[in-house]
């Protein structure tokens, strides 16, 4: 750790703060995205993936720039996502968009779950309503920390969701407020009157940290708007990196 944090391109990875690293479990090796892929991943986790910079650097060609942009210097962290090109022609965008489909199918078989059932705030009122008498003779049990952690989700059983794509664009629901921002994913009960907003951001790794506070600022003003409308706003940032 001590050798790789000391070198200037491939130790990178040592620096990334708060980064849950690639799944190199014997199961995920064995079924998961197949060989090809935890080449890349492992190749650009240390900066040895042939890149034009890479290859120039080693003698094999004359140029680093991009063959896309032009870029004098294309480095990895250019092609994953600093490139121009690759920008404009959705690649990007697409990338984005793949990671946010396993999202909305993860949500979309969750959100049945807690709808069907009736919401946790009732059975702890009831409960708590019966826990604060106690019969002549007896004592209060102690109460434990053995209480089962809640979710968001689990305080109403009405929960709606709208997810934004680039060819499926979401309105922000106009029963909570009215703006021009879309986050990337909207839940929302009318029962709690509580928003969820997810923000997905897929960048290199290295800006994982400053894509978290550049989304918490850009929805900084929608939160304080749906508060205003007695809403319960809760951000969710998830980065994934490229």
């Amino acid at each position: 750790m001590r050798h790789s944090s000391c070198l200037v391109r491939q130790g990178v990875w040592t620096h990334w703060d708060n980064v849950r690293p690639f799944d190199l479990s014997w199961n995920n090796l064995i079924y998961g995205p197949g060989p090809r892929v935890i080449a890349f991943v492992l190749n650009a986790q240390m900066n040895s993936v042939r890149t034009p910079d890479m290859l120039k650097l080693w003698g094999y060609i004359k140029s680093a720039a991009c063959v896309l942009c032009s870029e004098p210097q294309c480095t990895l962290h250019h092609l994953l996502v600093n490139c121009p090109f690759a920008l404009d022609q959705g690649r990007y965008t697409w990338r984005h968009d793949s990671v946010l489909q396993d999202i909305e199918r993860a949500l979309l078989t969750l959100i049945p779950t807690f709808n069907s059932k009736k919401p946790s705030c009732f059975a702890i009122a009831k409960k708590d309503f019966k826990t604060s008498f106690v019969r002549a003779g007896e004592r209060r049990k102690p109460n434990g920390n053995s209480q089962k952690r809640r979710c968001l989700l689990d305080f109403a059983n009405d929960w709606k969701l709208q997810v934004d794509f680039k060819d499926r664009k979401l309105v922000f629901p106009p029963a909570i407020c009215s703006t021009e921002l879309r986050p990337d994913a909207v839940l929302w009960s009318a029962l709690s009157r509580t928003v969820i907003l997810l923000e997905l951001t897929c960048p290199a790794e290295e800006g994982i940290e400053a894509a978290q506070i550049r989304k918490e600022a850009r929805y900084a003003s929608l939160m304080a708007d749906i508060t205003e409308q007695k809403w319960t706003p809760t951000l969710l940032t998830l980065e994934v990196g490229a």
